[in-house]
């Protein structure tokens, strides 16, 4: 779809440091390298411990992986809200308002041209963050530059809230064929959430493996997938 690419500025909504990468990193090096300006708002970002080895990675440890992926992307990054160590935060249970109005203010400082949001997962955080993302992007008067929204996919979204967002739902294909190894080097800096063991979803394999089968759907070598939300064609 030509019309993505011709919008020069991009707002991708990431509810964790590496949602972007993850699921847009092949589009972003294209964007990128066209010249098109991406601003990644990063929703939260804390320390946590992880499900798979009990691993705790701290929040400066996660923020030094994402200054280093945003350096390797080419864009400006923001930071909603940042977790210092010690401090609790849960933003399942946080203010959907509180968000909506971050979000709000984000748009209207950067006036994109497309926005891009992620589907609601099984994952709670990024339901929530989907909630917010439509409300913030509610239709608004004529003479926004707001001229697509799209829906970019979490590697393990096939389950629970997403499994119905299916290539049936108005799915976009993105020729990524020139452009997975930008994707690679962006989510390599992310060390501590990429996983090493066989078969996992979030890991340098899965996400080469996800962009394969995207690309033979649309007969592409590689591909990344969205969901058009909404257009408007002048």
């Amino acid at each position: 779809m030509d019309k993505l690419f011709s919008c020069r500025r991009w707002l991708i909504i990431s509810p964790h440091a590496d949602d972007a990468e993850l699921g847009l990193g092949g589009s972003i090096a294209r964007a990128t390298e066209s010249g098109i300006e991406v601003h990644i708002a990063v929703v939260v970002l804390k320390g946590e411990t992880h499900l798979r080895g009990q691993q705790y990675v701290s929040a400066s440890q996660r923020h030094q992986e994402l200054v280093a992926a945003m350096e390797t992307a080419g864009t400006q990054y923001s930071v909603l809200n940042f977790v210092r160590e010690g401090e609790s935060f849960d933003l399942a249970s946080s203010s959907q308002s509180v968000c909506i109005s971050q979000l709000d203010k984000l748009i209207d400082d950067i006036q994109p041209e497309l926005i891009m949001i992620p589907v609601p997962s099984f994952h709670q955080e990024h339901q929530w963050v989907y909630n917010c993302c439509v409300a913030a992007t509610r239709p608004t008067k004529p003479g926004n530059p707001l001229r697509l929204i799209a829906a970019y996919e979490y590697p393990p979204a096939g389950w629970g809230s997403s499994s119905s967002w299916d290539n049936s739902r108005g799915a976009i294909y993105i020729n990524i064929s020139h452009h997975l190894p930008a994707k690679i080097a962006m989510l390599e800096q992310h060390r501590s959430q990429m996983s090493a063991a066989d078969n996992a979803l979030i890991s340098v394999d899965g996400v080469k493996r996800l962009a394969s089968f995207r690309g033979l759907e649309a007969g592409y070598d590689y591909a990344e997938m969205i969901y058009l939300m909404r257009g408007r064609i002048d």
